[in-house]
């Protein structure tokens, strides 16, 4: 007798592991642009590049709340339609 693993519903890895890796991102790159841009004589060209781009990771980071809750609705919004009859059933759309 062959043995059958039953399928998750939906996979919850990807968006994990996402989640994991945008935060170390931003977390890890604004402190080495911190670093770069402190030791630099301020108003330099290097120092001007750091500074927007640590800026821009900063901002980054005020959104990222929002693509939390985003990943979490597609979740969410994925099992319902996978209850309600568009899921792995192998019914086919007419139009």
């Amino acid at each position: 007798m062959k043995t059958q693993f039953k399928k998750p519903a939906v996979d919850l890895t990807d968006l994990a592991i996402g989640i994991v890796v945008l935060g170390i991102v931003v977390s890890i790159g604004s402190t080495v642009l911190i670093g770069v841009r402190d030791t630099n004589v301020a108003n330099d060209i290097a120092y001007n590049l750091a500074n927007d781009a640590a800026l821009g990771l900063a901002e980054y980071g005020d959104w990222f709340d929002i693509i939390v809750i985003v990943g979490i609705a597609a979740v969410i919004l994925a099992l319902i339609f996978m209850a309600f009859g568009r899921g792995s059933s192998g019914a086919s759309m007419t139009y």
